[in-house]
């Protein structure tokens, strides 16, 4: 891919080529190594940002209600985190990371894993580069 003439379409693209052709490689030994469903992990690292509603949590993982009820109550289970009523809205739930899940998303992120060969090509001040920016891009798609 030439670096010249990026859209940001052209971008998206090609991360998400990236991201999909690899995926598995992390979700296999996640799942082979902690016996969990990677559905936990993925709610987790929205709520190791801030607390959610469980509805805002369904919309950010793109399940229904019922899935999301699944979710949250297999992570209360297991101590990662805790649901309370909302204080302004008897209907809803927050859903908030304890200190156990913050351990617990530590322990995951030091799992041993290959890295494919396309981010083991960058070198320090590559990652560093590449780590600022989809900060700034996470950060832009979760105001």
């Amino acid at each position: 891919m030439s670096t010249s003439n990026q859209t940001p379409l052209k971008l998206w693209l090609a991360m998400t080529e990236l991201v999909m052709d690899h995926k598995n490689l992390w979700r296999e030994t996640f799942e082979s190594r902690l016996e969990v469903p990677f559905s936990r992990y993925r709610a987790m690292r929205r709520l190791e940002r801030r607390a959610l509603t469980q509805r805002d949590l369904a919309d950010l993982l793109h399940v229904d209600a019922p899935a999301a009820s699944v979710i949250v109550t297999d992570l209360v289970d297991r101590g990662l985190v805790t649901r309370r009523p909302h204080p302004e809205d008897g209907r809803a739930k927050i859903v908030e990371i304890t200190d156990s899940g913050r351990d617990w998303m530590e322990e995951v992120r030091s799992l041993p894993v290959a890295v494919p060969a396309a981010v083991d090509v960058l070198s320090a001040a590559e990652r560093r580069d590449l780590a600022r920016l989809l900060a700034k891009m996470r950060d832009a798609g979760t105001a």
